[in-house]
């Protein structure tokens, strides 16, 4: 569909940095304070399932960029460049005729300059990338001054001045990439002793330390606390990690009240989710690369002219279909190098009620010689399940997470299957006492987990192979059922 250029929406999408998917008030956690967030989720429309393929920065970051997934756009890892040839989600827009500013963290390959936008402030990237003075606080050279500040703060600013700058003739597309909400969690008082340590809650799945090696477990952010991690350690982690969030929330405020000064804010799609999640004590996890909700998930809502008010759903979503339904929304032509991901706007506008039925997650690094498998983990995930594979222990995780949205019961560990099958044999359970309490019926029969597994095992190698997945064939995940003895069928690797 043609639309004139100034009639088209103008588009600020904010990425956040290492943002778990429940860390808005709205959209169901009482515990943190976010009230500008809470305005654009009642103002506008929110997935409670947003995925990313990798949860690392730098691959989450391309897929928003590309509309492709890790393996196609060939950055699953840290310093990876994007594949040339495909078109950028800043040079879509700009090539329709948008002014296309880049405001904050970068950190894909290159510069934002020559990736397609017209306007850049405050870089921060990795091979520019300005000492900080001391963690958040850091200082920029611009061609109108020096700043120097929170990134959080400073980065907000920019972005006033540039939306104060655009052409009057010409929507523009701005994309706000904040540090906040990654570690060190710092920010400025009152936020920094917003939350008292003493009074924040546990997570519901928090765990001294992660049950098994998942291959991953001295990587970097995993040392930022000591192991066990403590009940007071976590505490205090979460209050930090909460602070920087409300602090965040108050500027997304800021920017959002500037717009509305400046007349624009009726004719502005604003877009607001995470690079990925970041586990901060769930599981016995501190970092972001693991399999677990908490990691691979962000928070979505997507506000402005003609997108419905107060919607949710618990629709599956990815990285790669905010590349689509940006420019179906922008009224412009979505390039053809954008094909792994769907546009939002049926289930937005109540059309349907999915656009994908599972989606595939991965950790994956190149850089360890000698060990291809060690840091490697994949994940199917669909509305209701999640099949994990650690190839370097020849493990599976089962978990129904409908059911079970914490991840804490594992339906593949062997003793569980053990009791599946003594059940539906017929067989005698040990005995109780009768002061005992009662046993509960188990939920699944072993015929109901094997059909499962045997659904979601078929879904990951047809998904590895679609997305050129670097694992060789003959190193693909073997079955993930159990043997009689309730163990998992080894791995040839």
């Amino acid at each position: 569909m043609s639309v004139a250029t100034e009639s088209r929406p103008n588009i600020l999408f904010i990425l956040t940095d290492d943002q778990r998917h429940d860390t808005i008030g709205a959209l169901g956690n009482p515990h943190i304070h976010t009230p500008n967030l809470d305005t654009l989720a009642e103002n506008g429309f929110a997935f409670y399932k947003h995925f990313c393929t990798t949860p690392i920065c730098t691959p989450a970051r391309a897929e928003v960029l590309t509309g492709c997934n890790s393996f196609t756009n060939g950055v699953p890892w840290f310093g990876m460049p994007i594949e040339p040839g495909l078109e950028l989600l800043p040079q879509a827009f700009q090539n329709a005729g948008y002014h296309t500013i880049h405001v904050g963290k970068w950190h894909n390959d290159g510069h934002p300059r020559d990736k397609g936008y017209d306007q850049v402030r405050c870089v921060m990237d990795d091979s520019l990338l300005p000492r900080p003075i001391h963690g958040h606080t850091m200082r920029f050279g611009e061609p109108d001054g020096e700043f120097q500040g929170h990134s959080t703060e400073v980065f907000t600013d920019a972005a006033i001045r540039a939306l104060q700058e655009v052409p009057g003739d010409r929507p523009w597309f701005c994309y706000l990439g904040y540090h906040a909400p990654h570690d060190p969690h710092e920010c400025p008082e009152p936020f920094a002793s917003m939350y008292d340590p003493a009074k924040i809650p546990l997570y519901p799945n928090y765990m001294p330390e992660h049950p098994f090696d998942n291959g991953d477990m001295t990587i970097r952010d995993e040392q930022l606390e000591n192991w066990p991690r403590t009940q007071e350690a976590m505490r205090r982690y979460r209050a930090r990690y909460y602070g920087i969030i409300s602090h965040l929330d108050w500027n997304v405020g800021r920017l959002v009240g500037r717009l509305r000064t400046l007349g624009c804010l009726e004719n502005t799609i604003i877009v607001f989710t995470g690079d990925q999640g970041l586990a901060t004590g769930s599981h016995g996890l501190l970092g972001k690369e693991n399999m677990y909700d908490h990691s691979i998930a962000s928070p979505l809502i997507l506000s402005g002219p003609g997108l419905p008010e107060g919607g949710r759903s618990n629709a599956l979503s990815h990285h790669v279909d905010l590349f689509p339904t940006l420019c179906e929304l922008a009224g412009i032509p979505c390039p053809e190098s954008a094909r792994d991901g769907f546009s939002l706007l049926p289930v937005l506008r109540g059309e349907q009620e999915r656009v994908r039925d599972a989606v595939l997650c991965e950790f994956y690094s190149p850089e360890e010689p000698g060990q291809a498998m060690r840091h490697t983990q994949r994940a199917v995930r669909t509305e209701r399940w999640k099949l994990t594979w650690f190839p370097h222990i020849g493990r599976f995780q089962l978990f129904d997470v409908q059911e079970d949205s914490c991840e804490l019961i594992d339906l593949l560990v062997p003793w569980r299957v053990r009791r599946r099958r003594a059940e539906a044999a017929g067989g005698k359970l040990w005995a109780k006492n009768k002061w005992a309490a009662h046993d509960l019926r188990v939920p699944y029969t072993q015929e109901e987990i094997e059909r499962v597994v045997k659904d979601l095992h078929k879904r990951m190698l047809d998904m590895m192979r679609e997305q050129n997945d670097p694992i060789p064939e003959s190193q693909l995940p073997p079955t993930p059922l159990p043997s009689q003895e309730g163990t998992c069928t080894p791995h040839g690797v």
